[in-house]
């Protein structure tokens, strides 16, 4: 089993997801994205 060490993981690269994602990047954080389609959301 792998594992991984996240800061934070954010489920969904829509219009929430991704930006949640890149604003806990700029404070620092470590972050996992998980999106099952392209990412940005419909």
């Amino acid at each position: 089993m792998t594992a991984f060490d996240y800061d934070v993981l954010v489920i969904g690269a829509g219009q929430g997801g991704l930006p949640a994602a890149h604003m806990a990047a700029n404070v620092g954080a470590s972050v996992a994205l998980v999106e099952q389609g392209q990412v940005g959301g419909t």
